[in-house]
């Protein structure tokens, strides 16, 4: 956490309230995944900053100290103007959800603000970057209006259109790769304690409008332009993901986002060929997955001299890329592997053993709210040694040691996907 930054933002966002007898007493930050707004307490240190966040909470409640807790949410700059406002919306509300879970805190004393893009933050991350090019950049950000209207109040340029341009959009894929992903966070949750000690009953008793209503946005915190007028995206867009096209006012039980991490796997084209495969993969994170493969064939008839006995296994380490969410993206991967086999179809035999080694490439996509599909391929290197026989009057008569190389495709994947072990559900005993 960049702690000038959180600084900088808490002197903007709380001086006013500092003349009304009340003082910051602690915050906590927490970040999304890209397009979601779902509190995913596994992604960097949002669990530890969560749970220390609810015990300085109740502490504040058990000693009547606590005044309010509000909460600023935003969004990163990619993503269209009218998906940026409603993901920065909800996950306010998902926060808000969150925490009146986890703590003992009243309603009435949660303020919520949707800040939108974090256009200020940006800003202050580039200045203390060392990117290429921030010069150009910071004027951008300092001298053009979010929408640049022409005499007729037509749109004809933005300041995130200017960013994408700049230098061949250089400095704006640095900025996505690593300063978006820290705006994309609810900021500045902050404690707020009055000074002239606890109120008594009276005191304490909200207005008629608190109990009703909700805190309302604070109005200058967001800039809207009619929706025909937007602009449509032409970058990645950090948009509602498909299943949060749900109104903020669905109970957040039923706008659960299972975080899988585990997943079984059966490959399609080994199945046909009467081999049938089973695949376990396990996401270490975001990033990284472990994958173990086997497949068993293990047929035979006498009477013809014929066998079909196969087994292999292979495991693999895989890297992600370009992943939308968790199992949906890209990836490359470093496999081995061995087998031991015995072929023959009623005359010449094989009986041998392989191993393998290479790269893999492959790509999956979900099909279903557990269930994906996988389709891969792997080259590289395989080595073979065998003994070849034939099958005479009721015995297999040795012919001849053989060894083969062979290099390029060793293996093809077309793989249905079933995703396990909800990690949400997990950490929190099934609650959901």
């Amino acid at each position: 956490m960049n702690r000038r930054l959180l600084l900088l933002v808490f002197c903007l966002l709380v001086s006013p309230l500092l003349h009304a007898g009340e003082s910051v007493v602690d915050s906590a930050r927490i970040y999304y995944r890209l397009g979601y707004r779902y509190v995913d307490t596994s992604l960097r240190d949002n669990g530890e900053v969560l749970k220390n966040l609810c015990a300085k909470i109740e502490k504040a409640l058990q000693e009547d100290l606590l005044e309010k807790v509000v909460i600023y949410s935003y969004t990163s700059p990619d993503g269209t103007h009218k998906a940026n406002l409603t993901l920065a919306a909800r996950r306010m509300d998902s926060l808000e959800s969150w925490l009146l879970r986890n703590t003992p805190l009243p309603a009435t004393m949660l303020e919520t603000n949707s800040g939108g893009i974090a256009w200020d933050l940006l800003r202050d991350a580039v200045s203390k970057s060392e990117m290429q090019y921030k010069k150009e950049v910071l004027q951008i950000l300092d001298n053009t209006p979010v929408w640049v209207f022409d005499s007729n109040g037509k749109v004809i340029g933005s300041r995130k259109k200017e960013l994408m341009d700049l230098k061949g959009g250089i400095p704006y894929r640095y900025m996505y790769e690593h300063i978006f992903p820290d705006l994309r966070s609810s900021i500045a949750i902050m404690l707020y304690i009055r000074t002239s000690g606890p109120q008594t009953e009276e005191e304490r008793e909200p207005a008629a409008s608190e109990k009703t209503s909700p805190a309302a946005p604070e109005k200058d915190m967001v800039t809207t332009v009619p929706e025909e007028s937007v602009p449509p995206a032409t970058e990645e867009s950090e948009t509602v993901a498909p299943d949060e096209k749900t109104t903020a006012a669905v109970p957040e039980q039923e706008r659960y986002e299972p975080l899988h991490k585990l997943a079984l796997k059966t490959n399609i084209i080994y199945d046909l060929a009467l081999m049938p495969s089973l695949e376990v993969e396990y996401m270490i994170d975001d990033r990284w997955s472990v994958n173990a493969e086997g497949e068993v064939a293990w047929w035979k008839n006498n009477g013809k001299h014929k066998y079909y006995q196969i087994a292999t296994l292979s495991p693999e380490v895989r890297y992600w890329f370009k992943t939308k969410k968790r199992w949906h993206g890209h990836y490359v991967g470093l496999f081995g592997g061995g087998s031991w086999y015995d072929l023959e179809n009623g005359k010449r035999g094989y009986k041998g053993e392989f191993w393998k080694a290479g790269l893999s490439y492959g790509y999956m996509f979900p099909i279903g709210r557990s269930l994906s599909f996988e389709a891969g391929l792997g080259l590289g290197f395989l080595r073979t040694w065998y003994e070849e026989y034939l099958p005479i009057d009721g015995h297999y008569v040795y012919q001849q040691s053989s060894r083969t190389n062979w290099i390029g495709p060793v293996k093809l994947k077309f793989t249905l996907v079933w995703r396990l072990w909800d990690e949400n559900r997990s950490k929190r005993g099934g609650e959901r």
